[in-house]
C-alpha cells in the first residue's frame, strides 16, 4: 500500500512536472514567434530559389542574423501550415523583426524588387547609367559617390570620390533603394574582399595607392594568370620612376570617349590621368575592382618585365627592354613579320 502511495505521490510529481515544461516550452514558442529578433534594425536582402526546404531557408535566416532559433522556426512554418506559400524570389528582412512578421515577409509577393550586376572594370559613371536603366536613382548615386565628404565618411580617408572602392558583384534590392544605401552595400562588398589582404579600418595613402594599381591591373589584364605579372610592370616602372603609360588611365580621364586613343590624347598634359605625362599614379582609381586584380596589387609577380603589349587575342607579351617591347609592338600592334 505504501509502495503505491509513493508511486502516485512520484507520478502526480512527473506530471506536474511535465505540465509545467509544457506550459514553458508553449510559452516560450509563443514568445519567440512575437519578439523581435534584435533592437537593431538592419536591412538584410535574401534570395530564396524555386523548391528550397523550409529547413535550408531557416538556416540561412539565421547565419543572416534575421532569426535566433532556425530549429524553432522551422518548426513555427511547419505548423503554420504556410510552408507552401514561400515565394520564391528576394525577400527583404529587418534585423529587428518578429519570426511572425518574418514569415510573413516570405510569403509575401515581391513586386518591387530588383537583381541587377556590377562586372569588374565598371566605373561610377558606367554604374550610375546602370542604375538609370533599371528604374533607381542613379543621377543622384553618381552625385553621392563624387562626393568628397560622403567619401571621407565612409573611407576614413580623404579621396576625391569613391572609386574603385565599389564591389562588383551582384545585388538584390528594392526599387525605391536609397543612393546611399546603394553606395553601403557596393561598399560593404569591396571591404570584404578588401579584408582578405588588409585591416580596411587602418586605410592610408600606401593602401589606398595599392586600389589604384588593382583597378589599373583590371582595365588592362584578360585573365587571372596574367594580373600578378601586369601589377609587376606597374611596380617595376615606379621603382624606376618611369611613366607607367597605361591606356585605360588615360582613356579615363578623358570625357565623353569617343572609343579611339589618339596621339593628341596622349600629349595632353591637362589630363591628370595621362600617364603618358604624369610620373607616378593617377590621382584616383579608374574602377570597380576584382578580387583576382586586388589580390595581384597587393601580391605582384616578381619579375623585371617593364613593358607589355597586347596581343590578337587578348592576351599580353611581357618585355625587360624597350628592344624587345618595340618587337612585339611591330609583330602585335603594326601588322609586321
Amino acid at each position: 500500500m505504501k509502495r503505491l502511495k509513493k508511486l502516485i505521490i512520484i507520478n502526480t510529481v512527473l506530471l506536474f512536472i511535465s505540465v509545467i515544461f509544457v506550459i514553458y516550452a508553449i510559452f516560450s514558442f509563443q514568445n519567440f514567434i512575437n519578439q523581435p529578433n534584435s533592437n537593431i534594425k538592419k536591412k538584410v536582402y535574401v534570395i530564396i530559389v524555386p523548391n528550397q526546404s523550409v529547413l535550408s531557408i531557416s538556416e540561412e535566416l539565421q547565419r543572416q542574423n534575421i532569426i535566433k532559433r532556425y530549429d524553432w522556426f522551422y518548426y513555427y512554418v511547419r505548423l503554420s501550415g504556410k510552408s507552401k506559400d514561400i515565394k520564391s524570389g528576394v525577400h527583404v528582412f529587418y534585423t529587428n523583426n518578429s519570426p511572425k512578421q518574418t514569415l510573413n515577409e516570405l510569403i509575401g509577393e515581391n513586386k518591387n524588387d530588383v537583381i541587377f550586376s556590377i562586372p569588374p572594370g565598371f566605373d561610377i559613371k558606367s554604374i550610375a547609367h546602370r542604375l538609370n536603366r533599371l528604374g533607381l536613382d542613379g543621377n543622384e548615386f553618381y552625385k553621392l559617390a563624387n562626393s568628397k565628404s560622403y567619401a571621407y565618411k565612409l573611407l576614413g580617408y580623404h579621396a576625391p570620390n569613391m572609386e574603385g572602392f565599389l564591389g562588383a558583384g551582384d545585388y538584390f534590392v528594392e526599387k525605391k533603394e536609397t543612393p546611399s544605401v546603394l553606395i553601403k552595400l557596393m561598399f560593404e562588398l569591396f571591404k570584404k574582399d578588401f579584408s582578405d589582404f588588409a585591416d580596411f579600418n587602418r586605410i592610408d595613402k600606401s593602401l589606398y595607392d595599392k586600389v589604384i594599381i588593382a583597378s589599373m591591373v583590371e582595365k588592362e589584364a584578360k585573365v587571372n594568370s596574367e594580373r600578378p605579372l601586369i601589377a609587376s610592370v606597374i611596380y617595376n616602372r615606379l621603382k624606376k620612376s618611369m611613366l607607367l603609360q597605361i591606356d585605360s588611365s588615360v582613356i579615363y580621364g578623358i570625357k565623353d570617349f569617343n572609343g579611339k586613343l589618339t596621339l593628341k590624347d596622349l600629349e595632353n598634359r591637362e589630363n591628370k590621368y595621362n600617364t603618358y605625362m604624369h610620373k607616378g599614379l593617377p590621382p584616383t582609381p579608374i574602377c570597380s575592382v576584382s578580387y583576382e586584380s586586388l589580390k595581384a596589387a597587393f601580391y605582384p609577380a616578381k619579375t623585371d618585365y617593364l613593358y607589355f603589349v597586347s596581343k590578337n587575342d587578348g592576351r599580353h607579351v611581357f618585355s625587360t627592354t624597350l628592344k624587345q617591347q618595340n618587337y612585339w609592338v611591330d609583330i602585335f600592334q603594326k601588322g609586321k613579320k
